[in-house]
């Protein structure tokens, strides 16, 4: 969670809700969605891990790729939201295609990586920070 936040307050994100083990958060612009996305990425890679974390096959650094410890997959869409105000938590949050179809690319992923729509790619530049950008090509998004 603490890698999580920390993205959020350098990409200018904020933090919708958290459900269960997940994070909804939201950004003004598709590229600090996508910045913020890559920097959690980077940062649990770098985090300092419980060696018993690392003892599970899934978590520990091997030949597939950069990861070590807790891997998270994170879905990106952008666009026109429905914000409705949270009168218990007097939070916003935010309803409807843009959000479903975030949701549904998140599912569409492994965890490590970040998953954007063709409309995000369509708005950013690759950031430089070493990304590397792998066309899914056409998914059927469940839902």
């Amino acid at each position: 969670n603490n890698v999580m936040r920390e993205c959020l307050s350098e990409h200018n994100g904020y933090e919708v809700k958290t459900i269960g083990d997940s994070f909804m958060v939201a950004f003004e612009k598709a590229l600090d969605a996508v910045s913020f996305s890559l920097s959690v990425q980077e940062g649990l890679v770098k985090s300092v891990w419980p060696q018993e974390l690392l003892n599970l096959d899934h978590c520990a650094l091997n030949d597939n790729g950069p990861w070590c410890g807790l891997r998270v997959r994170i879905g990106v869409h952008f666009g026109e939201v429905d914000v409705q105000l949270n009168t218990l938590t007097g939070r916003y949050d935010y309803f409807g295609n843009t959000v479903n179809k975030a949701a549904r690319m998140e599912g569409a992923c492994v965890g490590g990586a970040v998953a954007v729509t063709e409309e995000v790619m369509g708005l950013i530049e690759v950031p430089a920070s070493g990304a590397v950008v792998i066309p899914m090509g056409e998914v059927k998004l469940n839902g």
